[in-house]
């Protein structure tokens, strides 16, 4: 049996399910469309797995970078990898979200006492769906699902095959400030021609957005991922600085730090510039 079957069947609702009534929802009274919103989206894995979707729908394309640090002096080993990130977004409907993230190219330095390497390639693609499937008041909950497609090349003999489930919540009490959170539980293996290795998380978000203005906004996320293996794999706060300028061009530089748990990176941090359409 395909273990990720599930996840594929999972798209089939969110397309076929009633849509949501129109009574105005925290969705619509953002301060600015343009404006970024959710959490923090830069991580640890591959393309936005393991990052918390926003609960909101949005039309729009986005472009741009994401580099994380590992240095450990005590083993003699370094690893730098940049990711450029297209991504894009369509509200098909008004409480309906497709959404994909592609890493090109994806570029990996790597130096150990007495080898280095580098790998320019193409990464991973994700594909997915959000259902705004409960609006009241303030409050919003949106499920999603995400798949991870094997189509990086960073490693020559394996492909990475994955998928997550999950659920985003949002609390908007005012135009310029709002509560948001995301759980989630991930999954993927290995092809190739060894055995594979199934892996699977959780990660649980939280966090909060204020707006000073219709074109800035700061939120602080906290950020827990737990392993099958690791046990605890991060204690992670997430920083990010939103911009707009006009009616549709947004943009976010942001940062995660893992402070506790078994990541081994010590930074992960990224700028986005997106195009509301």
């Amino acid at each position: 049996m395909n273990p990720f079957r599930p996840l594929l069947a999972a798209l089939v609702p969110l397309l076929l399910a009633a849509p949501a009534a129109r009574a105005e929802g925290p969705c619509d009274t953002w301060v600015s469309p343009a404006l970024p919103e959710g959490p923090v989206p830069f991580g640890f894995q591959a393309a936005d797995v393991a990052t918390g979707r926003r609960a909101c729908p949005r039309t729009e394309v986005g472009l741009g970078v994401q580099g994380q640090a590992l240095i450990e002096t005590q083993n003699l080993y370094g690893a730098i990898t940049a990711t450029g990130l297209v991504s894009g977004s369509l509200a098909v409907r008004r409480d309906v979200e497709l959404f994909a993230t592609l890493e090109v190219p994806r570029f990996q330095y790597v130096q150990n006492a007495s080898l280095t390497g580098s790998r320019l390639t193409l990464g991973q693609l994700t594909v997915g769906g959000t259902w705004l499937g409960f609006t009241r008041g303030a409050f919003a909950l949106a499920p999603s699902v995400r798949l991870q497609l094997p189509t990086s090349f960073a490693s020559p003999r394996t492909r990475t095959l994955g998928g997550e489930v999950g659920a985003a919540v949002l609390y908007r009490p005012v135009p310029r400030f709002d509560v948001h959170g995301y759980a989630g539980v991930d999954a993927d293996l290995g092809l190739g021609a060894a055995a594979a290795q199934p892996r699977a998380g959780v990660l649980l978000n939280a966090g909060a957005a204020y707006a000073l203005c219709s074109g800035f906004a700061a939120v602080l996320d906290a950020n827990v991922r737990l392993g099958r293996r690791a046990g605890l794999d991060s204690v992670a706060p997430a920083i990010g600085l939103r911009f707009r300028a006009g009616e549709h061009f947004g943009a976010e530089l942001g940062a995660a730090l893992p402070v506790l748990g078994a990541e081994r990176s010590l930074v992960s941090g990224g700028l986005k510039l997106s195009w509301r359409l």
